[in-house]
């Protein structure tokens, strides 16, 4: 009888704990257990705070579950394509396992698209992207940076370039391709006369990206796919290895997968399946939540060496006066989640017995080795997609190809707004005409605006009365926005869609708005980046198992989620972690149809 304690229920605490159930190696008797400290409605019977799990929260408008919804956490996935092993093959291949495509749930895979057109405005400018380098009115259309040659396309084009600046001469269009740059890629020899500061050779794992898009293209071209980009995120200072690959995952018209029903449903039905796995194969399995792992440490003095503390949500800081073992620990949390717990033990003075392995220098430095991105989300409804009046001066063109299903946008633009998508009236349930609403995702923005939206989280002439530290909002789901959020995004809308701040009256009143501060704890970040200085497949490799790499032979504590993967940001990175720990420490057999072109994280060579 083994005990296996899964600390965090969202994708891969979920993912781990299904795959556990169902992949037989496990006996009558086993139990399974999550802690989770939110109070995730993983049951989809209104007995919760929130849609689970983790940072994907499909929120319906007044959280009626038969109405209009808006991701106000991660939104989609790339369908898996078995022919050239491209796309997100463990989530797909589970949704197809969870025969998601129709029942239990009643919902389908449908397209999430993204406008080949985008709407920009940037630096005052308003411009369509396929405008861009064409005669308008008398008028060459440009994107309103100093940098010729690039201003007139879109910033995708500068961002290739670069992007093949850093990996000329290296394979990297597989996934095993990749991991290989990720380690060992090196500079080509257009760097020895192209460049002040690079020379061929040099790895380009040890090069942060916005050093060498400075470099390359200069603070305008910079800033230029900075601000048309859209994500901040994706031109920081990180891994420039593993950001030359990653930036061609946003192109315009980019196509993406989700559920009709909200992304959270895929982790409703991992619960559900996770429950019949095991009353069919008499395992114990409960999820116990309101639950934090306050702190965790090794100690040879007992039968079960991971020794454990729980708190409570209500109390989170402090030691439910209880000490308990386990077999098997899967910290199934964010970087910034795991730090909250190494806390708790970086202090205390241990015995002979006992390895406080969260804290080993090595493992500190490989849990720093990924950069905390928050991100920030603000949803409205509306009782009319007003964004598609004749009256707006600068419509979002929401169209794919020749089609106008299922595209979302995105308009983009330097304001706080940063991007705008449009969810309209996606309700899959039984709605009157009358209750009909249009869901807008009115601000999507990452790092570069979060504070100005957090000051607004509080109504004026209110002071804080809890620390930001101590505020849990992402676990609580979405939360009201006040009335001066509203008005401020109105206003924002109104010069990006009327370029007229005096036209905020026009744009009706939303009939609700609520915001997700992912930066918040226990989070910490909406997604992770890797940083520079580091050897990407090796942290991969041995971050999992931090008890062994602070000298501990054979512990059984694993560190699983999307920060530390070959997918971050994304649901597919935390399923990758999980089942690369599942079939490799455990021997479970894979669901994976392709695992020598699709390895779950780098190896090393």
């Amino acid at each position: 009888m083994a005990t296996y304690s899964i600390f965090g229920g969202g994708p891969g605490g979920l993912y781990s704990a299904w795959r556990l159930l169902t992949g037989g190696t496990l006996t009558q008797d086993d139990k399974v257990y999550i802690y989770e400290w939110g109070n995730y409605d993983y049951e989809a019977n209104g007995q919760g705070d929130r849609t689970p799990a983790g940072r994907i929260c499909s929120y319906h408008y007044k959280k009626d579950p038969n109405q209009a919804y808006i991701e106000v956490g991660g939104m989609r996935f790339i369908q898996w394509n078995p022919t050239d092993a491209s796309g997100h093959q463990l989530v797909s291949l589970t949704i197809d396992k969870l025969s998601l495509n129709g029942e239990p749930l009643n919902t389908k895979i449908i397209n999430f698209k993204t406008t080949d057109n985008p709407l920009f405005y940037l630096r005052g400018q308003h411009f369509y992207s396929q405008d861009l380098g064409t005669t308008v009115n008398g008028q060459e259309v440009l994107a309103p940076y100093n940098t010729p040659g690039n201003n007139a396309k879109s910033a995708d084009y500068l961002m290739a370039n670069i992007s093949n600046l850093i990996t000329e001469g290296n394979p990297v269009k597989t996934r095993v391709e990749q991991c290989k740059f990720y380690q060992n890629g090196t500079l080509s020899a257009r760097f020895d006369n192209g460049s002040y500061v690079y020379s061929s050779g040099d790895n380009t794992g040890d090069i942060g990206y916005w050093n060498i898009f400075y470099d390359q293209a200069g603070n305008e071209g910079f800033q230029y796919a900075a601000d048309a980009g859209g994500y901040s995120s994706n031109v920081i200072n990180w891994n420039a290895a593993n950001a030359a690959v990653y930036n061609g995952e946003f192109a315009p018209g980019g196509a993406f997968k989700t559920l009709s029903t909200g992304y959270s449903s895929l982790f409703v039905a991992l619960y559900q399946a996770c429950k019949q796995a095991a009353l069919d194969n008499k395992i114990s399995f409960k999820v116990n939540k309101n639950t934090r792992l306050h702190s965790i440490w090794h100690d040879n003095a007992y039968p079960q060496k991971t020794r454990f503390m729980l708190s409570t949500s209500a109390s989170p800081d402090k030691a439910i006066p209880a000490q308990y073992g386990t077999d098997y620990a899967f910290l199934a949390m964010s970087p910034n989640a795991i730090e909250l717990v190494a806390r708790a033990t970086r202090y205390q003075t241990l015995t002979d017995n006992q390895a406080d392995f969260l804290n080993a220098t090595n493992v500190q430095n490989y849990l720093q080795s990924v950069i905390e991105q928050p991100s920030y989300k603000i949803a409205m409804f509306f009782k009319t997609p007003w964004w598609q009046d004749s009256e707006v001066t600068y419509n979002p063109k929401l169209i794919n190809g020749n089609s106008s299903d299922n595209v979302y946008g995105p308009t983009i633009t330097d304001l706080p707004l940063r991007q705008v998508y449009y969810f309209g009236n996606n309700a899959t349930g039984k709605v009157k005409e009358k209750d009909k609403v249009y869901g807008l995702l009115t601000s999507y923005d990452d790092m570069r605006f979060t504070k100005f939206w957090e000051e607004l989280e509080v109504a004026a002439n209110t002071r804080r009365t809890t620390p930001l530290s101590q505020n849990y909002q992402p676990l609580h789901g979405a939360a009201e926005a006040p009335f001066e959020m509203m008005r401020m995004l109105k206003l924002q809308l109104a010069k990006v869609h009327y370029n007229d701040p005096n036209k905020a009256s026009a744009i009706p009143d939303p009939v609700e708005t609520v915001f997700m501060n992912w930066g918040l704890n226990p989070f910490g970040a909406g997604y992770h980046a890797w940083a520079a200085h580091y050897d990407i497949c090796d942290v991969m490799q041995k971050i999992r198992t931090p008890g062994r790499m602070a000298g501990v032979e054979n512990s059984n504590v694993f560190i699983i989620g999307s920060a530390f993967s070959n997918d971050q940001a994304w649901v597919e990175g935390a399923f990758c972690t999980a089942e690369s720990v599942l079939t490799e420490f455990f021997n479970i057999l894979t669901i994976a149809e392709n695992t020598t072109q699709y390895p779950f994280i780098c190896g090393c060579h």
